[in-house]
Formats: structure tokens, C-alpha cells, sequence
């Protein structure tokens, strides 16, 4: 008999696996797990074709397979707002586990095919709209700027459920979703530096267990902060 694995599995690096096979706890497992769903969906999702995958490289997307949240230097990028957080308390990870997550992200990016890395840094390079003069139809030079658009994106760690920071933001006319089933909470950042200067944009994301596919899929998405 055949077994297929789901994309993000046959992705992972042979460390990974055996941590979601069979090393930790059952709760790291499963953040382990959904992190791996989450973060492949998120970097797919920011592909504009699935057919240009094989150029991302060379596009000037850049994703970071470091957990936004747990490192200082994930908010480097200049004239943007302190990024928001979920406002409770996540499951702790083990350091293994979290490793396993860095190497699972880098694996699954290599598998996508797009670059891994920091944010870029273009300090003298200001925001959008610090980029307009007094004719708004015109934009002022920037220099040190880049001569094209680059994009840096980075993911939070999944929380377990739906977070209550989206019924705060979710608009008074929108239906609640569907909560029965296995629900997850992610922070996904999105940030791009280009000749017309910076832009910055922080997303809530919520993804639910799908009955057919058995995959996390995303059910709903707001915009929390920006900054241009």
C-alpha cells in the first residue's frame, strides 16, 4: 500500500519528522504540526502565480522562518508601528521544539521555493507616503532606495484557537465563523521597501481543520495595523 504524505510532511527536513513523529509532547507535536500546515499556506499564499514558484528567488520575496514575536530583530524594519500581539498567553515551547520549527519553515521554503532570510535594510529609505510631495500625484525621489519592489514577510507561532483579538477587529456585520473543530491563531507581517519607499502591514489570521481535505485552511484574515 501507497502512503501519501501531505506537502508539508514530504518537505521536513529528517529531524523534523522524527520530532512530530515521535519525539516531545503531544501538545509540541501538534503546534509542531500546525505550524508546518500554517507557514506553507501562508508562503504559498504569497506566490502571485504558483507557476512563477520556481523564480520567487529572483523576485524579491523574502520570508523568514524565524517565529515573528521571538526575536528583537524581526521588528528592524524602520517607520512601522509596534507590531501587535494576541493578547494571551501561548503554549511554551521546548527550545527542540522550536528548533524543529525553524528547520520545518526553512525546509518547506526550499521546497516552495523562496528565499529565507532577515529583513532587508534600507534606513534612509522612508515611508510611501513621507515619498509624495505637495502634488499628490507625484512622488519625490528616495533615495537609497531599491530600483524595485522587495517584499519581506514574517509568521508568528500558531495559538491553539480562536484568539479573542478577532472579535475585536472583525466588523460588527460579518458572520462568526463555525468554531467547532480544530482552530488556529497566527500574526502574519507583511512589509515591502521600493522605489516609492516602505510600506508595512500586520495580519490576523484564522485557519480551521477543513472535515474533507483534513488540512488547515484559512477562514478568515484582517488587517490589524499599517504604516506607510
Amino acid at each position: 500500500m501507497k502512503v501519501i504524505q501531505p506537502d508539508w510532511l514530504r518537505s521536513l527536513s529528517c529531524g523534523a519528522i522524527a520530532f512530530v513523529l515521535s519525539c516531545g509532547y503531544g501538545d509540541e507535536r501538534a503546534i509542531v504540526r500546525a505550524d508546518g500546515e500554517i507557514f506553507e499556506a501562508v508562503a504559498r499564499s504569497q506566490l502571485s502565480d504558483s507557476a512563477e514558484a520556481s523564480t520567487a528567488a529572483t523576485s524579491g520575496l523574502r520570508v523568514d522562518s524565524r517565529p515573528a514575536g521571538d526575536n528583537a530583530e524581526l521588528a528592524a524594519t524602520p517607520d512601522h508601528p509596534r507590531p501587535l500581539d494576541l493578547a494571551e498567553a501561548a503554549d511554551s515551547l521546548s527550545p527542540s521544539a522550536l528548533h524543529s520549527i525553524v528547520e520545518q519553515r526553512k525546509d518547506i521554503l526550499k521546497s516552495v521555493g523562496i528565499e529565507e532570510g532577515g529583513p532587508f535594510n534600507y534606513p534612509d529609505c522612508g515611508g510611501a507616503r513621507t515619498r509624495r510631495s505637495t502634488d499628490s500625484s507625484k512622488l519625490l525621489p528616495a533615495p537609497k532606495c531599491p530600483d524595485f519592489v522587495r517584499r519581506y514577510v514574517t509568521v508568528g507561532l500558531p495559538f491553539r484557537g480562536a484568539a479573542q483579538l478577532l472579535g475585536k477587529v472583525r466588523p460588527a456585520d460579518a458572520p462568526t465563523p463555525d468554531s467547532t473543530g480544530e482552530q488556529w491563531t497566527v500574526l502574519v507581517t507583511e512589509s515591502s521597501v521600493g522605489p516609492g519607499g516602505q510600506q508595512w502591514r500586520q495580519y490576523v489570521n484564522l485557519f480551521r481543520r477543513d472535515s474533507a481535505s483534513g488540512r488547515l485552511a484559512l477562514i478568515e484574515r484582517f488587517l490589524l495595523s499599517w504604516a506607510e
